[in-house]
């Protein structure tokens, strides 16, 4: 016999012997296990419907022109993606499909005044949170009346 038709048979012999012990590793467990895992706390399997969905929540104000926002997240699985969506509506609506991903703090500006001149519009600043799992937190939303010199 070769060395090449003896390596092949080793090899062979290797994967039925690998996949005999994968097979037996499933199932359940002993007779002897159950009562271990029993008395170590691990036989509780997490289920989707055992963790609680993210939530997000924000704080903003304003000082002078700067608006300054922090988020933050709870429930859910750590870590959390904090993702900001900003939307200034000169007229155009208040929604954007785009969201991005920052901290959990966002400064902008917004020149609010008493002007005969220019144009005001709204500003939409939104904060949610998307945890471990990618489960999406609500969106809270803050709003701000802002002025520019522009018409």
């Amino acid at each position: 016999m070769s060395i090449q038709r003896v390596v092949k048979h080793l090899q062979f012999g290797a994967v039925l012997i690998s996949a005999a012990a994968m097979l037996g590793a499933c199932g359940e467990p002993l007779a002897g296990e159950e009562a271990e895992q029993e008395a170590a706390g691990t036989g509780d399997t997490v289920t989707a419907f055992d963790i609680i969905p993210p939530t997000a929540t924000m704080n903003c104000s304003r000082v002078g022109t700067d608006v300054s926002c922090s988020g933050s997240g709870a429930n859910g699985v750590t870590p959390y993606t904090y993702q900001w969506q900003v939307v200034d509506d000169f007229g155009g609506g208040s929604t954007s499909p785009y969201w991005y991903n920052g901290t959990t703090s966002y400064n902008d500006y917004c020149k609010v005044g008493f002007f005969t001149y220019g144009r005001y519009w709204t500003k939409y600043i939104r904060f949610r949170i998307l945890d471990a799992n990618t489960y999406v937190s609500n969106e809270v939303t803050q709003t701000y009346r802002c002025w520019t010199p522009n018409s």
